[in-house]
């Protein structure tokens, strides 16, 4: 009754504020205005983030096009552009556009006509990104936000980057369709992936290489733009939970999808990083024991690829190798290595130590210090003399605590010891915003054989 009573407390004063004349087909005064203030109370309102919607973007100009007869794709060209190679590029659409299809994958979503058929429309020009796709604005009848989008493909590009290119450009397409919130470079990146899946190439300008050279970078959202991180990330991803169908990849899409019915931004969430999390914890597996296992995997590639797990990512070239940020060896310890490159959110450092003079039954303490703000994952992999892991051994992250320790065992067969650190941040990333907790750290080594103690100051050691 008293609830009934605030109630009414709450409505009459909202209902005394009809207008004089009501508006036609009123049945009775001011109950318009209670029906208004009814659903203005008790309407749920969203209170997450927003992104603005991807900005239409003018078309450009072209002299003529060509459409499949076939599949729902048409090329568009300019004069400077041979009819000879627009044709080729419509046969390597209408290839990709197919394989798309029996992946299960959506198409673009019809754009009513704004290149001269419903069909989605690849204009050959040229643009600093080589391959992208582009937004028309949103799409009004679709129940779940969605963008109206069309490609674009640099046309100085010739064999298999040009395929990559129009792979890329059409999977922007359908990502504008499925998720337009989504930040851009993951847009890139699943585009990217897909590229590779089906060239071998990470995207016309993606390779790979650089994520790997710099591997304290984020694998999305670090301003590079490019992709070639997260399509690396998806890559792995794919065939650690699918085995490499792109089922896992492409369902994640589909979780990210939602609907913004009030005001002009996006809705930002779920993002994919979000649907990452939720797939793993659903799937009884753990988004920070994820990563911190593809740190150790992604050693594996490059020069060291005849021991790597993932045999979809062999052959990316010497250049995919990740480098040390420290080495040393058993034979001039304690060892303390100098403060590292800041570490971004889950970006990884890597140190080895050579261990084939090491005593028998000796151990390898490593320690770690890193900066406060965020937990930190640390392994350490005793690698033998032809590359192979032999174990591994990680200490379990803890909130609020920089410090972690690892006592490694060596047996005869270690070749070297191989220590990853990861900054796991303290939240989720967010590829829409700049990520502040990169963090920098540094190691301490030392080596004891067993029932002898060092000869040193070890507290001295660990300051």
């Amino acid at each position: 009754m008293r609830s009934f009573l605030a109630f009414l407390l709450v409505m009459i004063p909202l209902a005394a504020q009809a207008q004089a004349e009501e508006p036609e087909g009123s049945v009775m005064e001011g109950l318009d205005d209670m029906a208004d203030a009814i659903v203005w109370l008790t309407t749920r309102r969203w209170e997450g983030p927003r992104t603005p919607a991807p900005a239409p973007q003018t078309r450009p100009m072209v002299s003529y096009r060509l459409e499949s007869s076939f599949s729902r794709v048409a090329v568009h060209a300019p004069d400077t552009v041979s009819p000879v190679y627009a044709e080729r590029v419509l046969r390597i659409l209408e290839g990709v556009a197919s394989r798309l299809d029996v992946e299960g994958w959506p198409r673009p979503l019809p754009d009513g006509g704004l290149g001269g058929s419903s069909a989605f429309d690849l204009y050959l020009t040229p643009t600093d990104a080589l391959a992208e796709g582009r937004s028309d604005g949103r799409c009004i009848w679709s129940y779940l936000d969605a963008a109206i989008a069309h490609g674009v493909v640099d046309p100085s590009l010739t064999g298999i980057d040009l395929e990559a290119a129009i792979t890329s450009a059409y999977a922007q397409g359908v990502l504008l369709g499925l998720d337009p919130a989504e930040a851009s470079e993951w847009h890139r990146a699943a585009a990217s992936w897909l590229a590779w899946r089906t060239t071998g190439q990470f995207g016309p300008a993606d390779s790979g290489s650089r994520q790997q050279q710099e591997s304290w970078r984020s694998w999305v959202g670090d301003g590079a733009g490019q992709g070639e991180g997260g399509a690396l990330f998806l890559a792995m991803m794919s065939e650690r939970h699918d085995g490499g169908s792109g089922d896992f990849v492409r369902d994640l899409w589909q979780l990210t999808r939602q609907r913004t019915w009030d005001g002009v931004d996006l809705r930002a969430a779920p993002d994919l990083w979000q649907a990452i999390h939720r797939a793993l914890s659903v799937g009884g597996d753990q988004l920070h024991a994820t990563v911190e296992d593809l740190a150790v995997a992604r050693w594996f590639l490059g020069e060291r690829e005849d021991h790597s797990h993932f045999h979809e990512l062999r052959g990316l070239g010497a250049d995919a190798t990740v480098r040390p940020v420290f080495t040393g060896s058993v034979d001039a310890m304690p060892l303390h290595t100098r403060a590292s490159h800041p570490i971004e959110t889950y970006g990884t450092a890597y140190a080895t130590i050579d261990t084939k003079n090491a005593p028998p039954k000796s151990r390898l303490r490593v320690w770690l210090r890193g900066e406060y703000g965020v937990e930190w994952a640390l392994t350490a992999s005793r690698v033998s003399s032809d590359g192979r892991e032999l174990a591994r051994l990680s200490a379990p992250p803890r909130r609020g605590d920089r410090r972690s320790y690892l006592p490694v065992e060596l047996t005869d067969d270690t070749e070297y010891v191989m220590i990853s650190v990861t900054n796991l941040s303290h939240r989720l990333p967010d590829a829409d915003d700049p990520d502040p907790n990169a963090r920098a750290f540094r190691l301490i080594f030392d080596l004891v054989q067993e029932g002898q103690e060092p000869d040193y100051d070890l507290a001295t050691t660990l300051q």
